[in-house]
């Protein structure tokens, strides 16, 4: 999809939807008190360069774990030809809003953009990243700036479970396994800031 009207239908979609504030609700309601559960959101026009970074090809699937509200998911969904986007996310409000966002998607645009989305699927999870399948994922991101030790460590070993050539995309922390080859890192800016990105590929 041509990335302007991409913006223009995601802008729409999220414009009413704060997901600092549901994820502060989501994170009390769960007694989640990690630093693993800060919230921030990636910003379209960054998401996009750095996801064709990526060079996401025709059929293709691509994860976002930890997705929060589905903003990550629902770019990849329109801007790329995967044959499905997913989101994971553990914070039952944040997980609740991308399905409504779904939902409204589903009613306001995509009858008028069938044919040029095809048989793309879409989906959320609400589950704990740690527990999700991806062996079969050919691009994951990971907004992990916040991400602590605790988190990080079990899901490096959760990463080596995906298939050869497949490609990570990672925030602000740097992988440690030898199972993954550092294609290139650079900083760009995002919700909270500046981060670094740093893009794998699995060997």
């Amino acid at each position: 999809m041509d990335p302007a009207k991409a913006k223009e239908i995601f802008n729409h979609l999220y414009a009413d939807v704060s997901g600092s504030t549901l994820s502060l609700q989501g994170r009390e309601a769960k007694g989640l008190t990690s630093k693993s559960f800060v919230y921030g959101e990636v910003t379209f026009d960054a998401f996009y360069k750095i996801l064709n970074e990526m060079h996401p090809q025709p059929g293709e699937t691509f994860c976002d774990l930890g997705s929060g509200t589905g903003k990550a998911v629902f770019m990849a969904y329109l801007l790329f030809q995967f044959s499905k986007t997913a989101g994971v996310e553990l914070v039952e409000t944040l997980y609740d809003a991308a399905i409504a966002v779904q939902k409204r998607f589903e009613k306001e645009f995509h009858p008028a953009l069938a044919a040029e989305l095809g048989d793309r699927k879409l989906a959320f999870y609400n589950a704990d990243l740690l527990d999700v399948d991806i062996s079969n994922v050919d691009v994951l991101f990971m907004n992990s700036t916040c991400f602590q030790e605790d988190l990080m460590a079990p899901l490096e070993t959760k990463l080596e479970s995906v298939k050869s050539g497949s490609r990570i995309l990672v925030l602000s922390k740097p992988l440690k396994s030898t199972e993954f080859s550092l294609l290139k890192q650079e900083k760009e800016e995002f919700s909270w800031g500046q981060a670094t990105c740093f893009y794998y590929t699995r060997n």
